[in-house]
């Protein structure tokens, strides 16, 4: 621990002292963080620019915050490298800002060893867990009531909750998240990272709160690793260090008690063994953020702590064959990219198997090597494959990610292997309509309608550049808009390839969701006589294209829609969309895909049907252990070291450049014939010239006049010969 460490230490001790007398009935003072969000309307009470020489600004931040009894909650933004303390409000108003995140002070029941945590609990607007381990309905909660059942001692075991507020507290601009509003709390045994699938969105009036003092990564698994993000680093950085290696870096992450470290960036412009650069430790995750939260930064890395899997790999003569053990229940794909109908196998709700041939369409690699031992010259035989592990049957999503997996042909029995390949490994079954009612009250068209019918998809949060392309995960918005005064309803929504391959229905013939993908319900919104249906959503892909084509039905209601009741899952809490009034937004740099605009003439009872295509961004991330192996050795690569004589070639160069060489051999060959034709021309020609002459020695060439007299004539003759 080093005299910084010692520093904040003290000084959180004595602001605890202080603080614990703010707090009565054995709590004391601790913090909520809510990620993307600012305060609105509350007076600041302190305001503090970072000097550069501190190691952490929220340490920072929160330690003057604690000091200050009038001082209620931390605004910190990290782009601007300041915060700002503001006042408690009876009645907080949030609005989202991407850039800062919000503390709040609270006074909580926090075991010993969360105590020296700066924050006991993570609290994001928009989100739920789909999960199906849900433990427990707390109906007529206030937030306060459900921060204390899930930090509760004698319920260890809860991961995370989640707080829905009531119908009315929903705004579509500012997030109320006063402590005496009451709603419903539903708390979990699982959260976000160990069921990354089941993180899914949902409206402002649905809290999502994790436990920072329950998680997984005190337990050491051997051979764990991190995903690799070169060239990139995150936005928001908790903590600094200076002067380490990368290995320091990664014990420093691993080993951080302030907070739960989900990831570290190491900045160094050399990549050799042993060299020391800046360390940034990170609290957040992408899966929480999403891929906006990058930034490119040259020389750096971004190491993303992932779950350890439960894989192994056996290898005859014959085949290579695979097995996974999920955590929980699996109904996903474990495929060979490309190779999915003849090379794959679906998961069950258990443990997933595939063979392989060693030889045929399967794309199964070898690697030769010759070494040297005790017994003579050895050679080494390694076969490999790339497999893709799909948590969704049918799209690829944020948490799926590629396995190079391996072995060494020949007979042994399988070895189990422990390895961190950065798979979200939860899947379940696609919920089923089968307990929903029959669509019986279809709504009419209207005859004669003109309103112009606009569907287009926007970046559910701002990008900061804004990027093109859209990358997989990132937080969208699919918007229906028209100026019609008789409400719309969207119903039937179909996303596929681009070549109508594959295909996925995302919402029924009511416009309830199906369950097969994380994608809710519309939700209604008005302003100045513009009708906009929109629903949040994560960007998704089919395997073989990167286009999704979104295809949805529209009908024209008389007047005002029939109320749709899409039942849901038992234990899951959820409200019926709400209709309100939403602030005009700019959307420019914000729309990424357009389907048109469309002018309805349409009669009772005809449905429209609207398209657009989005295309998804699949970005490839380099694991740290890419090789799975079956033997007992260990799945870090060894640090490169450089080797003298020795220059490394990409493959694709060594491939361009042999045949350049082959090119130019041809072109030498090509002008060589040439050259000994042309001289053989000019020979036969010489020759010919030669001939010529030869034959004609001893006589004149050229007609000349002779003359000719007869003894008899006086006549002139000429002749020519």
């Amino acid at each position: 621990m080093n005299s910084n460490e010692i520093i904040y230490f003290v000084i959180l001790t004595l602001c605890s002292s202080v603080a614990g007398q703010l707090c009565s009935d054995g709590r004391s003072v601790t913090f909520v963080r809510w990620s993307g969000v600012t305060s609105e309307r509350a007076p600041p009470v302190f305001v503090y620019t970072a000097s550069g020489e501190e190691d952490s600004l929220v340490g920072a931040c929160l330690a003057q915050c604690r000091e200050l009894e009038d001082c209620g909650a931390v605004v910190v933004a990290y782009g601007k490298g300041n915060c700002v303390g503001v006042a408690n409000t009876p009645e907080p108003h949030l609005r989202t800002d991407h850039d800062v995140t919000y503390f709040k002070k609270i006074c909580l029941h926090v075991s010993e060893e969360c105590s020296t945590k700066w924050w006991a609990l993570e609290s994001t607007p928009g989100y739920h867990l789909h999960s199906e381990s849900a433990v427990k309905v707390l109906p007529n909660s206030t937030i306060q009531d459900c921060y204390d059942s899930i930090l509760s001692a004698r319920r260890t075991s809860y991961r995370s909750g989640q707080w829905v507020g009531p119908d009315g507290s929903f705004n579509a601009e500012l997030i109320q998240a006063a402590d005496s509003t009451v709603g419903s709390c539903l708390v979990n045994a699982e959260d976000k990272f160990t069921e990354p699938e089941s993180y899914r969105v949902s409206n402002y009036y649905t809290f999502y709160i994790e436990n920072q003092c329950k998680h997984d990564y005190l337990i050491k698994i051997d051979r764990c690793s991190y995903e690799e993000y070169n060239n990139q680093t995150l936005r928001h950085v908790e903590f600094t260090l200076k002067n380490r290696t990368k290995d320091e870096c990664k014990k420093a992450c691993e080993t951080e008690q302030k907070f739960i470290c989900r990831g570290f960036s190491w900045i160094s412009k050399e990549e050799k063994s042993g060299v020391r650069g800046i360390c940034d430790l990170h609290s957040e995750d992408l899966v929480t953020t999403g891929s906006w939260l990058l930034r490119k930064t040259s020389g750096a890395t971004y190491y993303r702590r992932v779950i350890c899997l439960n894989i192994s790999v056996d290898c005859d003569n014959k085949g290579l064959n695979i097995t996974y053990k999920p955590r929980g229940v699996f109904r996903g794909r474990m495929y060979v990219p490309g190779r999915g109908e003849q090379c794959g196998a679906r998961g069950k709700g258990g443990p997933v198997k595939l063979t392989l041939p060693m030889h045929g369409e399967c794309d199964v690699n070898f690697a030769y090597g010759i070494s040297n031992g005790p017994t003579g010259v050895i050679n080494r035989t390694m076969a490999y494959v790339m497999v893709m592990i799909q948590n969704n049957p049918i799209i690829q999503t944020a948490g799926d990610r590629w396995v190079r997996v391996g072995c060494s042909p020949g007979p042994r029995t399988p070895t189990h292997v422990d390895a961190t390949l950065a798979v979200t490994d939860n899947g379940r079954a696609p919920a089923t309509n089968s307990g929903r009612k029959s669509w019986t009250g279809a709504a009419s068209a209207v005859v004669g309608g003109n309103a112009p019918l606009r569907l287009y998809v926007v970046r559910a949060e701002t990008v900061q550049p804004p990027s093109a392309a859209v990358s997989l995960g990132e937080p969208l918005e699919l918007r229906l808009e028209t100026t019609d005064t008789s409400e719309i309803q969207p119903y039937y929504l179909v996303a596929s390839s681009r070549l109508g391959d594959s295909s996925v229905v995302l919402l029924d013939s009511k416009g309830c969701p199906t369950g097969q993908v994380d994608f809710p319900e519309f939700t209604r919104t008005w302003l100045d006589g513009t009708q906009r249906l929109s629903v949040r959503f994560k960007a998704f892909r089919f395997p073989t294209s990167h286009i999704v084509r979104f295809a949805l039905m529209v009908r024209f209601c008389e007047d005002k829609c029939e109320k749709v009741d899409c039942m849901e899952n038992i234990g899951r809490i959820t409200r019926d969309a709400n209709v309100t009034y939403f602030s005009e937004d700019t959307e420019q740099g914000r729309v990424v895909a357009q389907g048109g605009t469309r002018v309805c003439h349409i009669g009772v009872d005809d449905p429209l049907t609207l398209e657009l295509e989005l295309a998804v961004d699949s970005k490839g991330i380099q694991a740290s252990d890419a090789l799975v192996r079956a033997d007992h050795r260990s799945s870090y690569p060894e640090e490169a070291r450089p080797v003298d004589g020795v220059v490394c070639v990409h493959e694709l160069l060594l491939v361009a450049l042999a045949l350049t060489w082959l090119a130019v051999q041809l072109l030498l060959l090509l002008g060589c014939c040439v050259l000994v034709k042309r001289y053989r021309n000019l020979a036969e020609m010489s020759m010919q010239k030669d001939y010529h002459s030869f034959d004609n020695v001893g006589f004149d060439t050229v007609s000349t006049h002779r003359r000719v007299h007869w003894p008899d004539q006086n006549i002139d003759i000429l002749h020519a010969t």
